[in-house]
């Protein structure tokens, strides 16, 4: 019989088999994008998993100790519930400020399980993988859901993101920017604001969302609020009148996202800013790091297409590489904007990208190293708060995703169009749109994180030996005192799990002398620190006076030590070993692979 005239129609049996292949059908190509973006990030990242022990980034070894020990921190925390926000640790007896360092809680908390089965090294080499992976797939499934038809651009868009240059340059060592995977959430929890309805429920998931963030990179955090804050203002001011009802709803979720984050974020930040050991503003010497303009049409050395010789002149150093964007990226980027020019989100990355890259040219613009004489825009805002804490050249990643997304837009027009053409037409667009992808994206492919060898870690740390010479509140003093050269006593503690504090390491805190606070890097350096990197660094010996014990013994005391640490494989550690036994007027204990003596 059939339905009565005003009766809804129940769909047909095909109908209905038909959604439930388009579901699947949509499960298994998201799972199979997933695992190809896994697989890029597990060849790229191949030379930390051959050896997982003793593999260190051949560029940056010291932020890869860094980021192992505040993971072991981490394991800690969510092992033992130690306070998380500061150490006493790290840098006894002042302690580290770890909120003004990036102590990546938001990692390290979650893969505790991780760090403490199998060791810091394994759960930094795992998130180098999610980071990548994660980042490119966050925004594949954005740009295939929210931006674009096609899914096979999207995966380029995607993939582009996650395995940019800037990115893989900061794969040498830091795990907070390769983990970039919250941001493509983040920028469409926004834009949903401005849809009516569920402004509570929309505000506490953004909110949620910023407090995450912020646990894993408060500077992605800050470049992401000022790139959609550009972009929501370019937008609103191209489409005036659609946008104006949607206000309301926008700022109502925007003042609940923000009332909560300030809320959960209020404490730390608190710590960050004026608690023990915090300081205002990055170290001098890399407060103006910015972007060379020749930079953004060049190849990164890590890229296929790419050199040491092409880029070192173009950076300050190979783990900030964070444009490199490639000539051919940047010619399809301009024929996407011809494309799409009728399209106000066209116009309003456009604005946002190129606002980015001025931001990142820092406050004098220089092209392939020369001083234009202009200065920039960031010369503005250098000294303000919060944003004297920013390194200007990282602005430049904010780019990468406006890129990617003008990339895509302009491929799916092609597409499009193609669609409602004949054969040989429609095959030729697409051939031709496939190449130009191919051709913008393939020079930019990654070559293989280079690693190096440390030694292997010694018996005194993986059997437990250190427990005959550590006890609570005193630290292990290790020759030469740990800073950014000297990375084993770091290293040591994090595989030991944060069992035993040590005299220095490497981190940001404050300097003991200057009106303005700013931070440096390492612990201020005292008399017998430099005493032990002389003879490091020389293998001379110097004369050993009264007046030397005198000063060596201060400084003992002050670090609260219970014991000096010699590894074994140091360089020149027959001169330290002598040196320091001339110091105390002791015989060491060979100990697992070092040579320790007990303080008096």
């Amino acid at each position: 019989m059939a339905a009565a005239v005003g009766e809804p129609v129940s769909p047909g049996p095909s109908e209905a088999a038909q959604r439930v292949v388009r579901s699947w059908v949509g499960v298994a190509v998201s799972v199979g994008v997933a695992l190809l973006y896994l697989g890029a990030a597990f060849a790229v990242t191949g030379r930390f998993w051959v050896d997982l022990g003793q593999a260190t980034p051949a560029v940056n070894p010291q932020d890869h100790v860094f980021f192992q020990w505040v993971l072991a921190h981490g394991a800690q925390v969510a092992e033992h519930g130690i306070y998380p926000f500061t150490t006493k640790a790290l840098n006894m007896p002042d302690g580290v400020n770890l909120m003004a360092n990036t102590s990546v809680l938001g990692l390290g908390i979650p893969t505790s399980w991780m760090t403490l089965l199998w060791g810091p090294q394994t759960t930094f080499a795992f998130l180098l993988v999610i980071g990548l992976a994660g980042t490119a797939f966050g925004w594949y499934w954005v740009f295939s859901r929210h931006l674009v038809d096609n899914r096979l651009v999207a995966f380029a868009a995607g993939a582009l993101c996650g395995f940019a240059p800037g990115l893989i340059s900061h794969a040498q060592g830091h795990i907070n920017w390769t983990a970039q995977f919250v941001v493509p959430w983040l920028v469409v929890a926004t834009i949903k604001l401005a849809r009516p309805g569920h402004a509570i429920k929309r505000g506490i998931w953004l909110g949620l969302l910023v407090t995450y963030q912020a646990f894993v990179n408060e500077e992605v955090l800050l470049y992401t609020a000022l790139g959609l804050l550009i972009f929501v203002l370019a937008y609103t001011l191209a489409k005036p009148k659609a946008i104006k009802t949607q206000i309301p709803s926008f700022l109502g979720g925007l003042a609940v996202a923000v009332v909560l984050a300030a809320l959960l974020l209020g404490y730390p930040l608190w710590v960050q800013f004026f608690g023990p050991q915090s300081y205002q503003g990055v170290p001098t010497a890399v407060k103006d790091v910015s972007t060379d303009l020749a930079a953004y049409p060049a190849f990164a050395r890590l890229s296929i297409a790419g050199s040491t010789a092409g880029a070192e002149n173009l950076t300050q150093g190979p783990a900030e590489e964070n444009s490199f964007l490639g000539w051919p990226l940047l010619i399809m980027c301009l024929i996407a904007v011809g494309l799409t020019w009728r399209r106000k989100v066209t116009w309003a990355l456009l604005v946002t990208g190129l606002v980015f890259v001025a931001l990142s040219l820092g406050p004098n613009i220089t092209v392939n190293r020369d001083d234009t004489g202009v200065d920039g825009p960031w010369r503005w805002l250098e000294n303000l708060p919060i944003f004297n804490s920013v390194v200007p050249t990282r602005l430049s990643l904010i780019v990468v995703p406006v890129a990617a997304a003008l990339l895509a837009l302009g491929a799916d027009q092609i597409l499009t169009f193609a669609r409602s053409r004949r054969p040989p037409t429609a095959i030729a667009l697409r051939v031709v749109t496939a190449a130009a992808i191919l051709g913008a994206l393939v020079p930019l492919a990654p070559r293989q994180i280079p690693t190096t060898d440390v030694p292997e870690t010694p018996a005194f740390v993986t059997q437990g030996l250190w427990r005959d010479y550590a006890s609570d509140g005193r630290s292990l003093v290790f020759v030469p005192v740990t800073d950014n050269i000297y990375l084993d006593g770091m290293r040591w503690a994090a595989q030991a799990q944060i069992g035993f504090a040590i005299a220095g390491g490497y981190f940001l805190g404050p300097a003991t002398e200057g009106d303005d606070n700013r931070a440096i890097f390492n612990a201020p350096t005292r008399f017998t620190g430099a005493l032990f990197d002389q003879t490091a660094r020389s293998g001379d010996l110097p004369p050993v006076t009264d007046e030397t014990r005198a000063k060596f013994q201060d400084d003992l005391a002050f670090w609260r030590a219970d014991a000096l640490v010699l590894p074994q494989t140091e360089t020149n550690a027959g001169q330290l070993r002598f040196l320091v036994t001339e110091l105390t007027g002791e015989i060491p204990d060979d100990v697992g692979g070092a040579w320790v003596w007990r303080v008096r």
